[in-house]
């Protein structure tokens, strides 16, 4: 993997003069050093390793035979709910060791990771509640790695185009993984977009199979999805944030939305620099920001994670007439 720091470099420039509704929130604010500390000192190809990755942004099973039962059962939700008549074709789909994850599943010969499975149970729960053949365009808010972005290229790279739009410095991580997979001449990056004054989704897709974006380039953007996706992330801001994100996402996606939210919200901090939010964004901030859509379909049992006194649900949203 491209080992230069040259981009998020630019990106943190960048995030001081970006207007503050579009900047990191207390949670990534406060997690974001211990990240780019590692990657400073340890590089990008080993960032599934790094102690801040495993504690921020790369979800685990618990280790030992308690955590693959469990990456087993999801495994096996995943396969028995897909319907593979329709796209995503999910079921072939492999994840990369890119970033040496420490742990990789292997199950019928294919490998998963907890955030790959937890995109896949998602992704089958939107294929059960919405029409995907007509999904191409889809739009993440919030993308880790670039998990969805791999999973949407490895199923179907010709139908779809994946933009994923984040702070730094996970936008960084996530475009250095889909340039190691795609190759860099599939990959908008940052440093290619971010003097545009516009950004036009269908010019991207015509040359592009991916563009990952910062926060303050989302009012440039011109032109509609037809799905987008946000996997907890909207949790780990303030209200007022999501509420903003929530005007560009009602203004651009033309069909369906994919969330996961924990049912109470994330913890909160007691104070500036504390690890968490100081106002917890639930399911009803959703449904409120997110008027124009109304609520096709919600799980925690199966899709979502009901176990142990933790209590996540997926939600499918479809455009009103």
């Amino acid at each position: 993997m491209n080992e230069d720091l040259g981009l998020l470099r630019a990106m943190l420039m960048d995030t001081l003069s970006a207007p503050a509704i579009f900047r990191p929130t207390n949670f990534w604010a406060s997690s974001a050093v211990s990240i780019i500390i590692d990657l400073a000192n340890s590089g990008v190809s080993t960032f599934r390793r790094h102690n801040s990755a495993r504690s921020f942004y790369v979800p685990r099973y618990k280790d030992g035979p308690e955590g693959e039962a469990q990456a087993l059962a999801d495994y096996r939700i995943f396969l028995e709910a897909d319907d593979d008549r329709h796209p995503p074709h999910l079921k072939q789909v492999s994840e990369s060791p890119l970033g040496e994850p420490s742990q990789h599943f292997c199950f019928d010969g294919r490998h998963y990771s907890r955030s790959f499975l937890n995109y896949l149970r998602g992704l089958v729960f939107l294929k059960k509640m919405a029409e995907t053949r007509s999904v191409r365009t889809v739009l993440e808010i919030g993308g880790g790695y670039g998990t969805l972005g791999e999973i949407l290229m490895k199923s179907d790279a010709d139908r779809h185009f994946y933009v994923d739009i984040d702070v730094p410095p996970l936008a960084y991580v996530a475009t250095r993984y889909l340039e190691e997979l795609l190759g860099p001449e599939n990959v908008a990056a940052y440093d290619r977009t971010k003097d545009w004054d516009t950004i036009e989704i269908s010019a991207l897709a015509d040359t592009y199979q991916a563009a990952v974006l910062c926060p303050w380039q989302l009012p440039r953007i011109r032109g509609t999805f037809d799905l987008f996706v946000n996997f907890i992330s909207f949790q780990e801001m303030e209200p007022e944030v999501v509420e903003n994100y929530a005007r560009y996402v009602n203004r651009h996606v033309g069909k369906y939305l994919l969330l996961r939210n924990q049912r109470h919200g994330k913890k909160l901090a007691r104070k500036p620099g504390e690890v968490g939010v100081f106002s917890p964004v639930t399911r009803e901030h959703y449904l409120k920001y997110f008027s124009p859509f109304e609520l096709a379909g919600i799980d925690s049992q199966k899709f979502g994670h009901a176990r142990n006194g933790f209590a996540s649900e997926v939600m499918v949203l479809k455009r009103g007439a």
